[in-house]
């Protein structure tokens, strides 16, 4: 059992883990009742059987599907139950404090979550060594990039137009990659002929190739750039740091010839 942390409903001391489990003993006493009559209830039961399933402990073979702990002895006696059973059992002794207690299981969960810096952020999604090269942009994500905005494609041997550059970075990086984790990848890989993806973990990698494949089918669908951005805008919730770019035909694009 993780630490105890005590308060007080009307004067009477209510004690909870840091996980949201209360000591349902200790405040049952305040109405003259106990957990064990709540137990044996039979929409108790049905209740404890739906939870159980529902959290995937069907299988666990107790009555209770492990969802209320008895302790004997010691500052954390008594009969523990499961902050999403806890409501259900403080309703039975009332609703005001059926309230107070959710409430107090919310507050309680929330300032327990680990709090996820940047830094943190990036030790989870980046390596410490960019992985040796594969390729990840393959040919239907240009062909269709090419069919969308009427610039050629003719492999990267002829290297390909900038444009292109600029949606994998605003529609297919930017979209699945939190902020800072884009923004150290791509330093990283700066200058030194490595290509961002090669500093993402599998887990980042796998976001990025889910949306690359997204990507392809939307421009393969388009009619042209300005459709493209327009549904990229509608489909992934953002507007990109460039807005919506409208191309001239007339406009010359330049061409890089780079690996992907």
């Amino acid at each position: 059992m993780s630490n105890i942390i005590h308060f007080e409903y009307e004067g009477h001391p209510v004690f909870f883990n840091e996980e949201g489990w209360i000591n349902a003993t200790d405040i049952a006493s305040k109405y003259g009742k106990k957990p064990a009559k709540w137990k044996e209830l039979p929409s108790t039961k049905s209740y404890i059987k739906s939870l159980a399933n529902a959290l995937n402990m069907g299988n666990v073979r107790k009555s209770d599907f492990g969802l209320i702990v008895t302790k004997r002895g010691g500052f954390n006696a008594g009969t523990w139950i499961h902050p999403k059973l806890a409501v259900s059992f403080a309703r039975w002794l009332s609703d005001d404090f059926a309230v107070w207690c959710d409430l107090k299981i919310d507050e309680l969960i929330r300032s327990h979550q680990p709090t996820f810096t940047d830094q943190r952020i990036n030790a989870i999604f980046l390596l410490d060594k960019p992985a040796t090269w594969e390729k990840q942009f393959q040919h239907p994500f240009y062909q269709a990039l090419s069919r969308m905005s009427g610039l050629p494609y003719k492999g990267h041997v002829g290297g390909t137009p900038s444009l292109f550059g600029m949606i994998t970075s605003k529609w297919v990086y930017q979209v699945v990659l939190p902020d800072s984790v884009y923004a150290e990848a791509k330093e990283a890989a700066k200058g030194n002929g490595e290509k961002i993806h090669q500093y993402l973990k599998p887990e980042a990698l796998k976001l990025v190739k889910e949306q690359l494949k997204a990507v392809t089918i939307l421009a393969n669908g388009c009619v042209d750039y300005k459709d493209f951005e327009a549904r990229c805008v509608q489909s992934f919730g953002k507007s990109g740091e460039q807005g919506m770019l409208i191309l001239p035909v007339e406009r010359e694009f330049s061409y890089s010839a780079v690996r992907h």
